[in-house]
């Protein structure tokens, strides 16, 4: 199949996601293939939406996972990771089976792979076809030196392969029987034997749910030439780095869920339906205003991990790992307090409540859980003395404006420059220099405590010992690095309203109520006393801008977007 060709590249990011809107069309409507019923539907008989990937392949959504440099539409991954967030709006399970699975794959290839086999790969998925794989170190497979005409043999299966049954190429990162480690290797269905690839029950309890899925079983097959990305035995110095790229998407996307759960439960509040708390409750009032906090907070690292990826690569190794291990707590506690909300109706699967009920499902699903978070944790913790000798000083560097800019243009990402520790920190040092207030906010609502801890946590990790692997033994390290990740978002916060309102084009985002009331719930979160004489009035302004989206069908994020709205005509030349 001929690939399509690309957009052009004055293409606004803005109007990319109006147009997929208009595809994917009202979520209330009884009639739309991807609106509530339909997906709820789907869910309960354990399929995809019926309807939903084709739907998806009409709008050419995988156009959106190959650089425009092969003929796609990728230009800054914080751009894709929305438009994937349109889809798990709707369905999760749809937006990993369609989309962010073949991503996270092909990123790969896109950061270490060889000009042949990128561009095999753009044909690939500019064809709509999908690439299954990327997770490291694959559970029984091993490659041993091969003879003269093949250079490893593998041997084993892997773990399960989102898409396996259905891509037509995979990433894997067998373990070499020796000690050269572990290689990633590209390989194609056209090259594999018969019947190496097994489809798995779906009710294997490794299968994601609803998501075809299958493993690679090998027995001594010689790898074809050209297979490797990297250099053999380098598999975990490119899986680290690619892993940095990836685990920065998931918290970005999983802000889709948390939307749609908002907006159920306040779809319920406003009509005051059955057990429902209405918003005359200030139980409610609190509780619908402090998930749409968290959710812009999310939102907000979940950008500067994103967007420093390309502006800041030989950084973004600490914004990534905050974003990974409290991106996905921030929403799934955000949506969690609503269920006090519906009250004696939090049960309930009907009357639109279903849909929370499955967010709330496909957040606690998402990656990076239990170990994962303390992998990110883990990662943070050997870069924290560092960074404390280094930054977080009013007399540090703060990064530009353009990190914290939703829709800012951004530079190809540059691989070479990914890093696995950070010299500085040019993001929190943020609200070190805002010890003094933040102009824009009245003096008596800057939370200060939120520098003080920062000075605290940095005396603290100054103390620890740098590159020593020992401290990640300890679990009063951990918590200094959980502790980070929490000023990190604050810190995030805190530059997008200052863009904002610099830039003049930020909207509700200009507006102190927002950032207020996230900071003083991450301030809850670290301990502290961060209650502002006017957040009272500052959550009743972020309520009736959440009011406002509900009843206007706008998303919640950082975006305001209007939900099912008709493209916008392009304009000519």
């Amino acid at each position: 199949m001929r690939a399509p060709a690309p957009a052009p590249a004055s293409r606004n990011a803005a109007a990319r996601r109006a147009a997929l809107e208009a595809v994917l069309g009202d979520p209330r409507e009884a009639g739309n293939p991807l609106g509530d019923a339909a997906v709820l539907a789907a869910d309960h008989r354990g399929e995809l939406p019926l309807g939903g990937e084709p739907l998806l392949a009409s709008f050419a959504l995988h156009e959106d996972f190959v650089p425009r440099e092969y003929g796609g539409r990728l230009a800054g991954l914080d751009e894709a990771a929305v438009l994937l967030r349109a889809v798990f709006r709707r369905d999760a399970a749809l937006g990993r089976g369609y989309g962010s699975a073949s991503l996270a794959a092909a990123l790969h290839v896109w950061c270490y792979g060889t000009e042949e086999q990128r561009k095999r790969t753009a044909r690939a998925l500019l064809a709509g076809e999908r690439i299954a794989g990327g997770r490291a170190a694959e559970d029984g497979l091993t490659a041993t030196p091969g003879g003269r005409l093949a250079a490893l043999r593998l041997t084993g299966r892997t773990a399960a392969l989102v898409n396996a049954p259905r891509a037509t190429g995979f990433v894997v990162v067998p373990r070499h029987t020796g000690p050269d480690g572990e290689s990633v290797l590209l390989l194609h269905r056209d090259d594999l034997p018969a019947r190496a690839v097994v489809q798995l029950s779906p009710y294997d309890v490794t299968v994601p749910r609803r998501i075809p899925a299958g493993e690679l079983v090998l027995q001594d097959w010689p790898v074809p030439a050209g297979a490797v990305i990297g250099e053999a035995g380098d598999g975990q110095w490119v899986t680290r780095r690619v892993s940095q790229v990836r685990h920065a998407l998931v918290p970005s996307m999983a802000v889709g869920c948390a939307d749609s759960a908002l907006r159920t439960v306040l779809t319920a509040v406003l009509a005051e339906r059955g057990g429902v708390r209405g918003l005359r409750s200030r139980v409610t009032r609190r509780l619908v205003a402090g998930a749409f906090a968290d959710l812009l907070a999310a939102d907000c690292l979940s950008l500067v991990a994103l967007r420093s990826l390309h502006l800041m690569p030989e950084r973004s190794s600490i914004w990534s790992a905050a974003a990974r291990y409290l991106g996905l707590r921030l929403l799934q506690e955000g949506v969690g307090d609503l269920l006090t909300v519906l009250g004696t109706d939090s049960m309930r699967g009907d009357d639109g409540l279903g849909v929370f009920h499955k967010q709330v499902r496909d957040l606690a699903a998402l990656p990076p859980g239990p170990a994962g978070s303390a992998a990110a944790l883990a990662t943070l913790l050997p870069q924290l003395p560092t960074l404390a000798r280094r930054s977080w000083t009013a007399q540090g560097r703060a990064a530009g404006e353009e990190l914290f800019l939703p829709d800012g243009p951004v530079p190809p990402l540059n691989s070479a420059r990914l890093k696995l520790a950070a010299a500085d920190d040019g993001v929190t040092v943020l609200l070190a220099q805002a010890r003094d207030g933040v102009p824009g906010l009245p003096a008596q609502d800057w939370p200060a405590a939120l520098p003080d801890e920062l000075a605290v946590l940095r005396e603290q990790c100054r103390r620890l010992p740098e590159l020593d692997p020992a401290a990640l033994a300890n679990p009063r390290a951990f918590a200094l690095a959980e502790r980070y990740a929490l000023l990190a978002a604050a810190a995030a916060c805190l530059g997008v309203f200052q863009t904002a309102r610099h830039t003049g084009r930020g909207g509700f985002l200009a507006e102190p109520a927002w950032l207020l009331t996230a900071l003083a719930r991450i301030g809850v979160r670290l301990g502290l006393p961060v209650t502002a004489p006017g957040a009272a009035a500052g959550e009743d302004v972020l309520l009736a801008e959440a009011v406002r989206r509900c009843r206007a069908a706008r998303t919640f994020d950082l975006y305001d977007t209007a939900l099912g709205a008709p493209a916008r005509p392009r304009e000519k030349g």
